[in-house]
């Protein structure tokens, strides 16, 4: 059994603003949802009619980097991550006696050899690392087990957390959690850095300019703090001997870099109690420009906040200098569904309902999260994702003023909400049924409308990267355009490609084409026929494309 999930990664930390509690409420406005439902339609009949998205074919990855250094703006580096699962069971109730999850990292774009073959290196690491832990567990439980006695639904779980990856630096954390059966669990953190294009770990001592000025000021701040987390009398030692200590000791400092900043951590017990938790400390761009280094540095008048289900966000809508209150909330049934979502600004509130219509879910269903995103025109946004029925994800974009909210658009688009979000560069993901079942992705950008727009003109369809690929076989004779690889679409000839070939998919522009790789590595282009009225899938020169396949995998 595997989990999966696809990582939005992006360029900055997000802002972080505090907040109370509350709730406030207003009758409907129906002029906002004439106007709103209004807007939306025009929008998406615009993007239909004129496809005003820049298309081009996908950039490559050293071309991106090259645009990236003459514009100073970095892409968004598409990663994804996986989970081995493992698990030791009783055999007679079959009760969990451990289990662990143990992640795997993976560049979900072509064309970064040297940083994948990094990552690869520390996938098998942490393999070998957490299985032998799993493993010396069940031998040392083996023989209590076996007798019936003994603590059971142990468990060893690493989740990663990644703070920066666009197209010059990857920068993430991985939380290690184990139950082993002690007096309380126990947790760790490791943090890993790497220069995208050359796939070398970064140091810190790579990232800023000054090593000593900055061991001060991260000791000047835990300073600040050492009352509330109630330090070790000696801990000032330690700090220094993770900075300066022996490497073979000590270890490296843990520290990972954002969009904002860097941040060192200290892990459980290493300057305080288990009570205490672990400690992390952050110096920004803003507050410290000299002390890390320029080519690592994002400054950037857009920002976006992460804003969860009922809670409380502080923004200054309209540049008055004091700010209102942002939130949203639902009201839930006994499983978790709920009808609409009122989101509330100030004194104002807004039930989605109002902007339900025949083309427009509006809803929330199963859970909901959100960003509120500041674009470079001093507009806000609240960029409002919900889960439904069979995990679909829809994306409701709203403009955000004082006293109104307007709704902009919606699409059946996915972000991921465990992630930073950057305005200036991010990842969509979208559901498809063209030849199979499967989610794909973009890149986009906020436009100072509000509205997400991408340069990539195909959908890269995200499982061809991992060990489970969308793969179809042929049952017929097919005549196909195939190119070369890494040649551009619409350049290849026909061929008849017989009954039996393989193909792995790799894009589509999600209505009616679709490309996918040949066993020796060209690829071959899908142009599909729309249905008729009487059918419910297309089909490829004239032949349904349930005839043309010997397995479509179609989810139900």
């Amino acid at each position: 059994m595997k989990k999966r999930r696809l990582i939005s990664v992006l360029l900055c930390i997000s802002l972080i603003f505090a907040g109370g509690c509350g709730q406030k409420t207003a009758e409907k406005q129906p002029a906002i949802q004439e106007t709103a439902e209004q807007t939306a339609k025009e929008t998406h009949k615009a993007e239909r009619e004129n496809k005003q998205e820049t298309v081009q074919e996908n950039t490559p990855a050293d071309e991106q980097e090259e645009a990236a250094a003459e514009t100073g703006a970095a892409t968004v580096l598409p990663m994804f991550v996986d989970y081995d699962y493992e698990a030791e069971y009783d055999q007679d109730s079959y009760e969990t006696l451990i289990s662990i999850d143990i992640p795997k990292i993976l560049v979900i774009e072509e064309g970064h050899d040297a940083l994948c073959a990094s990552l690869e290196e520390w996938n098998q690491k942490t393999y070998k690392s957490q299985m032998g832990a799993y493993k010396n567990v069940i031998s040392d439980n083996r023989e209590l087990w076996d007798e019936g006695v003994g603590m059971t639904g142990l468990s060893i779980e690493g989740n990663i957390t990644f703070t920066r990856a666009d197209s010059l630096v990857l920068s993430y954390y991985m939380d290690t959690n184990e139950w082993l059966g002690g007096a309380h669990p126990y947790s760790f953190k490791e943090t890993c850095n790497y220069d995208v294009k050359s796939g070398k770990d970064l140091k810190l001592s790579d990232v800023v300019s000054d090593y000593d000025t900055f061991y001060k000021e991260v000791c000047a701040k835990l300073e600040e703090r050492k009352d509330e987390y109630g330090f070790y009398e000696d801990y000032p030692d330690t700090v220094k001997n993770v900075f300066y200590g022996d490497k073979e000791e000590y270890g490296e400092p843990l520290w990972t870099l954002s969009g904002d900043g860097i941040t060192v951590y200290f892990n459980t017990y290493v300057l305080a109690p288990y009570a205490s938790g672990e400690q992390a400390v952050s110096l920004s761009f803003t507050e410290y420009p000299e002390l890390i280094r320029k080519q690592y540095q994002k400054n950037s008048d857009q920002w976006a906040i992460p804003i969860a289900e009922d809670e409380i966000c502080l923004v200054d809508l309209d540049g008055d200098g004091a700010e209102e209150e942002i939130s949203y909330s639902a009201d839930r049934d006994e499983y978790d569904y709920a009808d609409s979502i009122v989101i509330h600004c100030d004194d104002n509130s807004y039930d989605t309902e109002m902007f339900m219509d025949s083309d427009y879910y509006g809803g929330c269903g199963y859970s909901a999260y959100g960003y509120l995103i500041r674009t470079q025109n001093g507009k806000t946004w609240l960029y409002l994702e919900t889960m439904g029925e069979g995990d679909g994800k829809y994306l409701q974009i709203f403009e955000l003023m004082k006293n109104d909210l307007r709704l902009v658009t919606a699409d059946y688009l996915g972000i991921d909400p465990n992630q930073p979000f950057d305005p200036e560069s991010f990842v969509l993901s979208k559901r498809f049924d063209i030849l199979g079942t499967y989610e794909a992705y973009k890149k986009f950008h906020v436009e100072e409308d509000g509205i997400p727009k991408t340069e990539d003109l195909l959908w890269t369809i995200v499982s061809t990267y991992t060990d489970w690929k969308v793969e179809l076989t042929s049952s017929i004779d097919m005549e196909l355009s195939v190119r070369e690889a890494n040649t551009k679409r619409g350049s290849g000839q026909k061929e008849t490609l017989p009954a039996g070939t393989h193909f792995v998919l790799l894009k589509t522009d999600g209505e009616a084409y679709a490309e996918a790789m040949l066993d020796d590595g060209r690829i071959c282009e899908f142009e599909l026929e729309h249905p008729s009225e009487e059918e419910w899938e297309g089909r490829i020169n004239g032949v349904s494309i349930s005839d043309c396949f010997e397995y479509v995998p179609y989810a139900g």
